[in-house]
């Protein structure tokens, strides 16, 4: 029977963020305090089914509560709500993404409360469109863009006039339809290559586990090209004669470096602290090193708790025994092509939805989980699809580009990188737009000239 230790043994700090707290408190009150608590049982009890038997396998790139879909803004304000409240069951990875846009809510709370039409959009979102909430917390972020760059808003309502863009903007006179297009948080091809590798791993995981394995693997062909015992059949007979760190395997098909846990250095720090499980902290101590958005997978045998009631992500590790990592990266062009979506469909999509009487203005919101090299080949596509758009049979002037990177750190709960980028039809020569960051403050440390997946991450 697993040991359940009360939350005051770990001595959280009282959470202090005004503005999160302020931007929770807002959007949860379009709902009652009892379908708030619905919502959240109903919740704990979909994610209880994961950790009751606390999965001793970490994929951080999949999630271990990704499943949570079509109460997608339920789940949102519930990482929220556990940050603030019950951090033992705050979800790191999951939570970089969404605490960032309530801080910047937060921030500019009355300005959000300014927007024509948006207490209608957060009902809908919250009541009627549970599953889209990525799409339109985009598409407030963006209104909030406009406004804080001195124009009025107006939400458009969905329905009462065939296609329309989701909102205008006017300022001295001059008025903009606005249409806003979220691309989904990963393309269908990195999940199913993540489930491919976590087959793939699972074939050997006891053998890496027992010898306290790290692997730094680089497939340089298709990971669904291989078979599934692919990692095991040429590794099961080398895993156990392994001396010393350095290259363990170089073929055509894949490179594979290998190290190994330093199981006594996280002992030393279990022995005064519990790790939550799939936490930044622990895979850091398993990694030893920053583990970033490159798929990473690892595995532990060792004692663990539950901190507070039930069994809704709350499980800590207690002792360790073993442990194993496989970082795994596939530079294969197929693999790049098939990640590096295009704007494409954004594009003409928007375009449809603008009227003839004023200018058109598209954002397209990205998130860039898959690395420097499929964001070179991105920018090429979308180069290339912008180079098609005729803008001489259409209003459309202007196409804004925000590509986000969240991540966590055992000292930072949540960090955010944005680059923004913006495209023009050459009919209007000043930008609508002087600020152009939806979440990261204007004053904060930016790059010049460069967007963030091409710099090193802390």
């Amino acid at each position: 029977m697993i040991q359940r230790i009360s939350p005051t043994e770990l001595q959280y700090q009282p959470f202090e963020d005004n503005d999160i707290i302020n931007a929770f408190k807002w959007l949860r009150s379009f709902i009652s305090d009892k379908e708030w608590l619905d919502r959240k049982v109903k919740i704990e009890k979909e994610i209880s089914i994961t950790f009751l038997n606390h999965p001793p396998v970490i994929d951080i790139r999949k999630g271990t509560l990704i499943a949570i879909q079509k109460d997608q803004i339920g789940w949102y304000l519930y990482l929220v709500y556990t940050l603030i409240y019950e951090p033992y069951r705050y979800d790191y990875f999951q939570g970089a993404r969404i605490i960032p846009i309530f801080k910047r809510i937060g921030m500019n709370l009355d300005l959000v409360k300014s927007i024509g039409g948006i207490n209608k959009k957060v009902r809908d979102m919250l009541k009627k469109r549970t599953s889209e909430a990525d799409a339109i917390l985009f598409e407030i972020l963006i209104a909030l863009l406009w406004v804080r760059n001195g124009w009025n808003v107006n939400m458009i309502e969905e329905g009462k006039a065939g296609k329309t863009p989701d909102f205008k903007a006017s300022k001295d006179g001059e008025v903009c339809q606005i249409e806003c297009k979220r691309q989904k948080k990963t393309a269908d091809y990195t999940y199913i290559e993540t489930a491919k590798r976590q087959t793939m791993i699972s074939h050997i995981s006891e053998l890496l586990v027992q010898y306290n394995v790290l692997l730094d693997i680089k497939f340089h062909i298709e990971l669904v090209s291989l078979p599934d015992t692919y990692l095991k059949d040429i590794l099961k007979d080398l895993i156990p004669k392994i001396k010393c760190p350095g290259k363990l395997l170089s073929n055509k098909e894949v490179d594979i470096d290998v190290c190994f846990v330093d199981i006594k250095a996280i002992q030393k720090h279990l022995n005064k602290h519990y790790l939550k499980n799939n936490s930044p902290h622990l895979i850091e101590l398993i990694a030893n090193k920053p583990i970033d958005n490159l798929g990473f997978t690892c595995g532990i045998n060792g004692n663990f708790c539950y901190i507070g009631e039930g069994e809704a992500n709350n499980v800590f590790v207690s002792e360790i025994y073993n442990a194993f990592g496989v970082q795994c990266l596939c530079d294969a062009e197929e693999a790049i092509q098939a990640k590096a979506r295009d704007i494409k469909s954004q594009i003409y999509s928007a375009i449809k939805q603008f009227d003839s009487d004023s200018n058109g203005i598209i954002h397209i919101g990205m998130e860039t989980f898959d690395g420097p090299d499929v964001e070179k080949e991105r920018a090429r596509k979308i180069m290339n699809t912008l180079g098609q758009v005729d803008t001489m049979n259409s209003n459309l002037r202007w196409v804004y580009f925000h590509f986000f990177q969240s991540y966590s750190r055992s000292y930072q709960e949540w960090i955010i990188d944005e680059t923004s980028d913006v495209a023009t039809a050459y009919v209007d020569p000043i930008s609508p737009l002087q600020k152009t960051f939806l979440i990261v403050p204007e004053d904060s440390d930016t790059i010049e000239n460069a967007s963030h997946w091409n710099r090193q991450l802390p």
